[in-house]
């Protein structure tokens, strides 16, 4: 989210999914950690603008500045074999084939072509990995683990 929008209750949206239904009227999500209900949204210029049920004017949105709407995670359609979700990634720890720490997942980056993961070590250096099929291993989110081939340029 990322603004108030207008004098009726509007936040201005920066949709980050591919699904636009998310915001349909009715909708249950989450603004940061408080529940809301979509009223109405509309799209124009890139954003959406998404009123919430409960909250009719400037004043009372003005708490969602900043906030993430997210949708609740019982609601999100399972995924097939190998994919995954920003949010189960995040807080991985990143292990390499050998077992030895490399540090944990804390961004995942879009760069058009893939992903790739921003893997902090305890000493604060970054190691950015793509996510590709011959560097990711493995994943295994019972086990908050991740299993990587880093490429030689580190």
């Amino acid at each position: 989210m990322l603004a108030p929008f207008g004098l009726k209750g509007e936040l201005k949206v920066q949709p980050l999914t591919d699904n636009p239904a998310r915001f349909a009227a009715k909708s249950r999500l989450w603004a940061d950690e408080q529940p809301v209900t979509v009223a109405s949204a509309r799209a124009a210029a890139g954003h959406l603008y998404v009123r919430l049920k409960g909250f009719g004017d400037r004043a009372s949105v003005e708490k969602f500045r900043a906030a993430l709407l997210q949708v609740p995670e019982a609601a999100l359609p399972p995924l097939p074999d190998g994919q995954y979700y920003r949010f189960q990634l995040i807080g991985l720890t990143v292990v390499d084939r050998a077992g030895a720490l490399l540090g944990t997942l804390d961004e995942v980056i879009e760069t058009g072509a893939n992903d790739v993961y921003r893997v902090r070590a305890a000493d604060g250096a970054e190691l950015l990995l793509p996510a590709l099929g011959d560097v990711i291993v493995r994943v295994d989110l019972d086990a908050r683990r991740m299993v990587a081939d880093p490429p030689d340029w580190r």
